[in-house]
């Protein structure tokens, strides 16, 4: 009787967390190794980009109660990481960490750096334009400048970022919010 006591919560216990994870990911590692000759000697540096997609499971409302349900598509946030191996020991410096946005039809490309991260978008396939800044502050948002204003701006829980700014030609507060996209690869 014990034991069929410790299965039975052991099954409930697996089922349980197996139905927390609802999220997929997919990671595609590129390595390529580059020549460079500094005039006395040919060096050997190898590159290493790693792109990461992430995205939510959604399921069709309308399928809510079937066994096999219909997927819904999601938004996915794209990740790309640019790393190099200076001296030949197969540890990789990271480069840089870009993000991928979208905004109505636009794309975004949000890119770190020491503060916070470039808020920059695309004219061209893969060509980017930066348009303002993201600066960190010590309550989690973040203090933006963009060349047509300057507002404040947050993570919300669906990872997409928002920004709030008033315009002083409506006299309101303005709301966009970035949403995570696939760039163009």
């Amino acid at each position: 009787m014990r034991n069929l006591i410790y299965i039975s919560a052991f099954l409930l216990c697996t089922s349980a967390f197996s139905q927390t994870n609802k999220e997929e990911a997919k990671e595609e590692v590129e390595i390529e190794t580059v020549k460079v000759n500094n005039g006395s000697e040919i060096i050997e540096k190898k590159v290493k980009v790693i792109t990461r997609e992430t995205a939510n499971v959604e399921l069709a409302e309308t399928d809510k109660n079937k066994v096999n349900q219909e997927r819904v598509n999601s938004v996915s946030k794209v990740e790309k990481m640019v790393m190099v191996d200076n001296n030949g020991d197969n540890n990789y410096e990271l480069l840089t960490k870009s993000t991928f946005y979208k905004l109505g039809d636009k794309q975004y490309l949000f890119k770190p750096h020491d503060r916070g991260f470039d808020i920059a978008f695309s004219k061209e396939e893969n060509k980017f334009v930066k348009t303002g800044s993201a600066y960190n502050t010590q309550n989690g948002n973040y203090l933006v400048d963009h060349k047509n204003y300057a507002g404040i701006g947050y993570f919300n829980e669906n990872g997409d970022f928002t920004i709030e700014y008033y315009d002083k030609n409506k006299d309101e507060i303005v709301t966009k919010s970035y949403k995570m996209a696939e760039p163009s690869l």
